[in-house]
């Protein structure tokens, strides 16, 4: 066995390769320290157990997902964002088969409360981005929203939708997109 130091990065995409070869679910110690080449206890080093491993796996796909082929968020509608977002995680969805079911499994899976922290970690990342674009967007009527229907409200009920349109393997959000247009511009 090869016993070369390697970096996270390099462990990192491995793990990638393997859930996009294999899924989540075949993601273990022993597997990544061998397709590293490098000794099970220098994996352990990095990573305290298969939970961490794992974790670490989610969060750097969907790091991957989230920037491959980003737009800039400057003078884009929010109906554009959404449909661009929308778009990139059915591609890393694409690229990594099961990926969104097998993480949702690994979360509820998780024995410590970090798998459901960077799981909410995830979507605040993309509430944010939304929320963002939102507000930046000048084609937005100006009595859209009111304390009964706030931007918040929007953004979660864009985010389930999507999520649920993700697991019943739509290609595209369309129908979304035509309520939201609806919804909120002149």
């Amino acid at each position: 066995m090869n016993t070369v130091i390697t970096s996270q990065e390099a462990i990192m995409q491995v793990c990638r390769r393997i859930v996009a070869e294999k899924g989540l679910k075949a993601l273990n110690m022993r597997l990544v320290a061998d397709e590293c080449h490098i000794a099970l206890g220098t994996l352990y080093n990095y990573y305290a157990d298969k939970d961490e491993l794992v974790l670490a796996t989610v969060e750097s796909i969907w790091r991957d997902i989230f920037h491959a082929g980003q737009r800039s968020e400057a003078d884009v509608s929010f109906v554009g964002y959404v449909a661009d977002l929308y778009a990139r995680i059915w591609k890393g969805a694409e690229e990594y088969p099961n990926f969104l079911t097998g993480h949702s499994i690994s979360i509820a899976s998780a024995k410590r409360g970090e798998a459901k922290s960077a799981m909410e970690h995830t979507f605040a990342h993309m509430k944010a981005g939304m929320l963002e674009v939102l507000q930046t967007d000048q084609a937005v009527r100006g009595n859209t929203f009111t304390s009964s229907f706030s931007q918040e409200d929007l953004i979660g009920f864009v985010l389930d939708h999507m999520l649920i349109l993700l697991v019943q393997g739509q290609p595209d959000c369309t129908v979304l997109l035509e309520i939201i247009r609806r919804a909120i511009y002149g």
